[in-house]
């Protein structure tokens, strides 16, 4: 270690300098798989609860029960997808219910749709 003194002559000690080279193109590789990995860790899930739901629907609680949850004309595929409500909380089958909101999007949509237009005559 060299020593070296401070204005008030005082002797210091400095370490030696120590040069960090770092490959630019593998700390890029880590963090992609770092972001993978945390993207992963945020997928689809098993179950989703009623909060899940609207968010993957963009609707609300009130629109879900009265166009989807409740509605007779998907009472056999909702018994298999939720859990009907079950000790006071709605839980989905996350892939169940996934394949059921692509296969009924365009019947989903309409129906709003339709409802939305019946409001404003």
């Amino acid at each position: 270690m060299e020593k070296i003194s401070d204005l008030g002559g005082k002797e210091l000690q400095t370490s030696p300098i120590v040069k960090l080279v770092v490959d630019e193109s593998l700390i890029r590789e880590l963090a992609k798989q770092e972001i993978q990995r945390i993207l992963a860790g945020t997928g689809e899930g098993s179950w989703w609860d009623l909060k899940r739901l609207e968010f993957e629907t963009c609707r609300k609680r009130d629109w879900l029960l009265e166009n989807i949850l409740l509605n007779p004309d998907y009472k056999q595929e909702m018994a298999y997808i939720t859990n009907g409500c079950e000790g006071g909380r709605w839980m989905f089958r996350a892939a169940a219910m996934r394949k059921f909101l692509d296969e009924n999007f365009a019947a989903l949509n309409r129906r709003a749709r339709s409802l939305k237009q019946a409001v404003s005559n």
